[in-house]
């Protein structure tokens, strides 16, 4: 049993969300905030207003590209903006905890004009179309919109994008200025922080825990065609590693776990560096190469999860001491972040990547060897690999 706060996970998954931001990642928050301020006004119970904070906080669930983020904060409407929605609430019904908002999701940037024929509950079409509001209102305010101005924008939309009520219901909420100066980065955390605290730690089964991983991962591996079901296929081959060298099952859990989340930092780095075709520029690799500290940096947000943000954070360290982001020497580091090290390279080197295409396995081998010569991979664990090297390359490409 993992025992841990929930909301501490939907937080973390809303950090990695917002990773996709790169310069702002307080959006799906600032976005929770407004909606609970409405629902508050609303008189509405304690849990329908826990509700609308996770839909605030895991809103854009669907979205991992950069690109795709920068017309979500600089258009109010656009044309395939139903995509990201459609595979937010795809992500959101593979798992139990959040398979009630995948509705609210789907229609968050719905129309109300459609939205009301529908045939949802009047819920979660007030939910949808609130999430879609103050949605929308953080892009306004990302384009330094005034509050004057938002309120006007929203009223030229009123019956047709939003809820007449909704806007009228908005307009009142954000009168006070307090409610703008709660979007500020260090008051919005705050606020969230409070909310948090609420609510005790728990025991969960790993199984629990691995769905939210899974979606975890499921959003990272769609941040580029090359990266897809990457976490997946590291898990799957790390897993069958550490079975075959006689880990604990505590110690597989923690180690499939880590292994599915290790790229969450991936979120932060723009989509033109993850896709480029030729070599990266020493900017370019300072970005890359920060992705397992922000992957770690993610997880310790959740308290119980401190093994797992610890060797996710290690997949690229080596044996000679030159790995990053913390240049570990080999007594620090540890068999699961060598299991993780070497399931990582290998999966890495059997997918197609922008640069190059997949290799054969003899090649992957004479690559893995040589690295392991030069004192960087952990020889048993690469023994265990060669051994089985046929059934684990077709995991990697399957």
């Amino acid at each position: 049993m993992y025992l841990v706060n929930i909301r501490e996970i939907c937080y973390a998954l809303s950090e990695a969300l917002d990773y996709v931001g790169i310069d702002d990642v307080y959006h799906g928050k600032r976005v929770a905030y407004m909606a609970s301020k409405m629902y508050e006004a609303l008189g509405y119970s304690t849990e329908r207003i826990d509700s609308i904070i996770i839909m605030g906080m895991l809103h854009d669930c669907g979205v991992s590209n950069t690109d795709i983020h920068h017309s979500l904060v600089k258009e109010l409407d656009w044309e395939g903006s139903q995509n990201h929605c459609i595979k937010g609430a795809a992500l959101l019904q593979k798992v139990s905890f959040y398979e009630e908002y995948a509705a609210a999701i789907l229609y968050h940037h719905t129309h109300w004009s459609h939205l009301k024929d529908i045939e949802i509950s009047q819920e979660k079409k007030e939910d949808a179309n609130t999430i879609f509001l103050v949605d929308r209102v953080d892009a306004l305010r990302a384009q330094n919109k005034s509050p004057e101005e938002i309120i006007e924008i929203l009223k030229e939309h009123k019956g047709s994008m939003f809820e007449t009520r909704l806007v009228e219901l908005f307009e009142k909420v954000s009168s006070p200025e307090s409610f703008w100066f709660y979007l500020e980065e260090n008051n919005v955390e705050l606020f969230l922080q409070e909310w948090i605290h609420l609510e005790e730690a728990k025991n969960y089964s790993f199984e629990n825990i691995k769905e939210i991983s899974l979606m975890f991962s499921d959003i990272v591996d769609a941040k580029s065609s090359f990266t897809a079901q990457h976490s997946l296929k590291v898990s799957q081959i790390c897993l069958y590693l550490g079975q075959k060298l006689e880990l604990a099952e505590e110690r597989l859990e923690i180690l499939e776990l880590a292994a599915l989340l290790h790229d969450l930092g991936k979120l932060r780095i723009a989509d033109s560096i993850l896709e480029k075709r030729g070599p990266l520029n020493q900017d370019e690799r300072k970005i890359m190469d920060r992705h397992s500290f922000d992957s770690e940096m993610i997880l310790r947000k959740i308290n119980g999860f401190k093994e797992v943000a610890e060797l996710a954070a290690s997949h690229h360290e080596t044996l000679d001491g030159k790995g990053y982001p913390y240049q570990k020497d080999a007594n620090s580091i540890s068999l699961e972040t060598r299991i993780l090290t070497i399931g990582d390279i290998f999966q890495a080197l059997a997918q197609n990547r922008p640069y190059r295409k997949t290799l054969e396995l003899s090649s992957i081998l004479k690559i893995m060897q040589e690295m392991e010569s030069f004192g960087k991979l952990d020889n048993k664990v690469l023994n265990v690999l060669q051994k089985n090297a046929g059934e684990l390359y077709t995991m990697a490409v399957s």
